[in-house]
């Protein structure tokens, strides 16, 4: 017997299903800002952070992320807010950092963060 949705899974990107465990573990170890104030304030503190912005987030809210000074990188095109705010227990989330250097690491190795202003994911 069938499960009671018979419509067809749309295929999932690998690399999504990746950030969103790497993001995942990072909120439960309590390494991951989330929202507008969370990314901030991770931005101005410590190592700069790798800020997801959602795929459908505002230009405006595009823009201030984008130019958040200092960061490690940006990943901005490949997750929704409806990714991330199902995958990471709230109602909605257009924005989440991570700066723990493994963390940053995995997410530079599977290939989906763009550098920085100054170049500095590339490491």
């Amino acid at each position: 017997m069938e499960g009671r949705d018979d419509a067809p899974r749309q295929p999932v990107d690998p690399r999504i299903e990746k950030v969103l465990g790497l993001l995942g573990l990072a909120r439960r170890a309590g390494r991951l800002a989330m929202g507008a104030t969370g990314v901030e304030r991770m931005a101005r503190q410590g190592r700069p952070p790798v800020v997801v912005i959602a795929s459908d987030a505002g230009a405006n809210q595009r823009r201030r992320f984008a130019s958040l000074s200092p960061i490690r990188g940006l990943i901005a095109d490949l997750l929704t807010r409806d990714d991330l705010a199902s995958r990471l227990g709230r109602g909605e989330l257009v924005v989440v950092a991570v700066n723990d250097p493994g963390f940053v690491r995995g997410l530079i190795e599977l290939g989906v963060v763009a550098e920085s202003r100054d170049g500095s994911a590339a490491s």
